[in-house]
């Protein structure tokens, strides 16, 4: 846990001081999100099926489309636009992950409170 303070950085560290922490949050939350998701899938979790991937990866070829039609029309809407839809898209994939490690949790988790000791026991 000590990327913490660094990841928090990133939140004041701006360019604008009138643009919105919004992005950096969700930019936190999705690297925290996917350094969870690495130590599930290490752990013996369920990896993303092959759905998953193919729908996520069609998305990343339509956003990448609109980003070079509005690249063709002017390239500083096409910059402007790059940088958060890309971290939306991340933080889409890492909440989709989240939602898979609740619904399937590991079984050694599930053990541990099993066998976890009540104050009523």
């Amino acid at each position: 846990m000590s990327y913490f303070p660094g990841l928090f950085a990133i939140l004041f560290i701006q360019t604008r001081p009138s643009s919105s922490l919004i992005p950096g949050i969700l930019l936190i939350a999705s690297i925290v999100g996917a350094v969870a998701d690495y130590k599930y899938k290490k752990d013996g979790g369920n990896r993303p099926s092959k759905r998953d991937r193919i729908l996520f990866l069609a998305v990343i070829l339509v956003v990448a489309g609109f980003i070079v039609w509005a690249a063709s029309i002017n390239s500083e809407i096409a910059g402007i636009a790059a940088v958060p839809l890309s971290i939306f898209l991340f933080f889409a994939w890492e909440l989709g992950r989240w939602r898979m490690r609740r619904k399937h949790p590991l079984e050694k988790a599930e053990n541990a409170l099993k066998e976890r000791p009540t104050a009523a026991s």
